[in-house]
């Protein structure tokens, strides 16, 4: 793959749209049909912003890369450095150009801008402080990961339903942030991860924490559906929930690699549950 590419991080992206797509289709259901315009622009766009964000993720951690992804386009060298910093500030500024443009031609409203100004801003405030400090910036990844499916309710005209699956991915990735900064433990010696800051126990116990008020709230999420589609969404989120909680035991036990896999396909399923809630 061109390191051009590569450093994008595409799957993510992909992952990014489909988020956009799943917000915006929880808060409307089927009726999201009316909407292509609006949803090919803000899943674009949001596109462009994940994918500027992950090359400047990259270009931060290019030296503890040299450690942990050694496989990267910036730590193997075949990507430089400013060349890597220009693509991710066009890329940024791209999505961004893109919404704005939404705005200006009434195509989608002032939130849907507003939502991604503010990301970015907590993206740059992440990489350029928040990350070193433990337990604060897995809370600010968590809400750019749940700000993707409210970003996607504001194309609409009621983003109010994916309020509930924002808040639900925002814990989930706040664990598996956590779950992560484990796994990486090692090559992130000159960082203050919170297992580097407290230790690993306390700090799968902090994850397990914020694992188990989603797993509540996950349950309690399904009052705002009706007959078949309630029991589509509890059978789908019971069987998302399972593999999250065996994720996290996989990290306590020291597997964290596997744990973190577990919880991201985890939130997939959590996903599918949504949609099937709101589109039965």
């Amino acid at each position: 793959m061109h390191p051009y590419l590569e450093i994008t991080r595409p799957a993510n992206c992909v992952l990014t749209a489909v988020g956009v797509a799943v917000g915006a289709f929880v808060a409307v259901g089927p009726e999201l049909a009316e909407m292509a315009p609006q949803l090919a622009l803000g899943c674009g766009a949001a596109m462009a912003c994940v994918a500027g964000g992950n090359v400047l993720n990259d270009w931060f951690d290019r030296e503890t890369d040299r450690a942990n992804h050694p496989q990267r386009p910036l730590p193997s060298g075949r990507l430089q450095p400013t060349a890597a910093l220009r693509w991710a500030l066009a890329l940024l500024a791209a999505g961004l150009a893109a919404r704005a443009a939404g705005w200006l031609t009434g195509l989608l409203g002032a939130l849907p801008l507003a939502i991604a100004g503010g990301g970015c801003l907590l993206l740059g405030s992440y990489e350029t402080g928040l990350k070193a400090t433990g337990l604060p910036g897995n809370v600010l990844i968590g809400l750019l990961s749940g700000a993707v499916f409210l970003y996607g309710g504001s194309l609409t005209d009621d983003p109010g339903p994916a309020l509930w699956l924002f808040t639900l991915a925002v814990l989930a990735s706040v664990a598996r942030e956590i779950v992560k900064d484990v796994q990486d433990l090692v090559g992130d010696h000159d960082r203050r991860t919170l297992p580097a800051t407290i230790g690993t126990p306390r700090a799968l116990a902090l994850a397990a924490i914020a694992l188990l008020v989603a797993v509540a709230l996950s349950f309690y999420a399904g009052a705002g559906f009706d007959g078949d589609a309630r029991s589509g969404y509890l059978a789908l989120v019971a069987a998302a929930d399972a593999v999250m909680l065996y994720g996290l035991w996989q990290a306590q036990q020291g597997d964290a690699r596997t744990g973190q896999k577990l919880l991201k396909q985890g939130m997939w399923v959590a996903m599918a549950a949504f949609i099937v809630g709101a589109g039965l």
